[in-house]
């Protein structure tokens, strides 16, 4: 697959949506600096594109580019180490699957009827939501 989107006389743009994880962008560099005739290069994880810029009395466009593409081939194909969520993020996803629980039992036993599981599901409901609330309260007000 061809993912050099633009080759002008010294330079080559490469771009993949996959290149917008920094860790696969990181990759992509480590392996475009083994090859010689290349001179700078400009990341840029927003767009997931690299500018390359190579000497082009030094080296044959075509094979630099085939040079580009394999590396491009092994950085993609590369495992990405997994990252653990945090601690607080983990917290935060256990409150909301409660939240999630809380408020169906809730519902459920409302619907039966039944007055003190109705209030102690709602609390449990309430505690998950303070958890959650306090998890993004920065970002609350913005």
């Amino acid at each position: 697959m061809n993912r050099i989107v633009s080759s002008i006389p010294g330079r080559i743009r490469v771009r993949d949506k996959r290149l917008r994880h920094q860790a696969r962008l990181d990759q992509l560099e480590a392996e475009l600096v083994t090859i010689d005739a290349i001179i700078e290069l400009k990341a840029n994880v927003v767009a997931g594109s690299v500018v390359i810029n190579f000497d082009y009395d030094q080296t044959d466009t075509e094979s630099l580019e085939n040079k580009i593409e394999a590396a491009v081939d092994a950085a993609l194909d590369a495992p990405l180490a997994h990252q653990k969520r945090s601690l607080k993020m983990r917290v935060n996803r256990y409150a909301k699957v409660g939240m999630l629980g809380s408020l169906a039992t809730s519902l459920a036993l409302a619907a039966t009827g039944q007055k003190r599981g109705h209030a102690v599901a709602g609390g449990l409901f309430v505690a998950c939501l303070g958890v959650h609330l306090t998890t993004h309260r920065k970002s609350l007000l913005r």
